[in-house]
């Protein structure tokens, strides 16, 4: 399986296309550190937004939280703390 892209890379990747975090977060009216966060953590809403101005499919940007087919991974469960 590959890797996620670094978040270096996206916000490269969104530069050369003319926009930035700060810019998609404005016109969704969220905070950029929203999309920040997403990043690196499964986001489906944000990973869209940001999978749409790269004009790639989201699954191909984040392929540990999306499978082939751009649906998303099953969660992870943390195990319970014992009170």
């Amino acid at each position: 399986m590959t890797e996620n892209w670094t978040r270096q890379a996206i916000i490269f990747a969104l530069r050369e296309k003319g926009t930035s975090v700060a810019e998609i977060a404005q016109k969704a009216g969220l905070t950029r550190f929203t999309l920040y966060g997403a990043l690196e953590r499964p986001y489906p809403k944000v990973h869209g937004l940001i999978a749409q101005a790269l004009g790639r499919p989201r699954q191909d940007i984040w392929p540990l939280f999306y499978t082939r087919q751009g649906s998303r991974r099953g969660l992870i469960r943390r195990a319970s703390r014992a009170a």
